[in-house]
């Protein structure tokens, strides 16, 4: 089950990719077997599989210089239906306040304020 969801492509419901998986949380208890409970993306999440002590470093650096939170995000297993090479949320990426967090600010601060920069057709 972990090999078959890692680094797979997430999709909200509108067909949106919206990331990666960058880990899967594995339940363990005694005497049982071990269940795989949640899957969780984000920067930082993916950094700290090549190298914990810079994932911790740079997740500190960029708490005080970056204006939004780039923290992981956890979905439960249940939530989502795989479909061919990716899986699909059974939420909209635009409306909820954790997905493509970075995204939506770039968007509202930077790229509405570019002349030509957003079109009715883009929102």
């Amino acid at each position: 089950m972990v090999r078959d969801v890692l680094d797979s492509l997430l999709r909200d419901k509108n067909g949106r990719d919206c990331g990666r998986v960058d880990s899967v949380i594995v339940k363990v208890r005694p005497g049982e077997p071990a269940v795989a409970t949640e899957m969780e993306c984000g920067i930082f999440v993916a950094l700290r599989r090549v190298n914990e002590r810079a994932a911790t470093w740079l997740e500190r650096i960029a708490a005080r210089v970056i204006p939004v939170p780039l923290g992981s995000i956890k979905f439960s297993l249940d939530r989502f239906s795989r479909e061919g090479g990716f899986i699909e949320l059974p939420v909209d990426s635009e409306s909820d306040p954790h997905l493509l967090r970075a995204e939506k600010w770039l968007r509202k601060h930077v790229v509405e304020r570019i002349p030509g920069g957003m079109t009715g057709k883009s929102r």
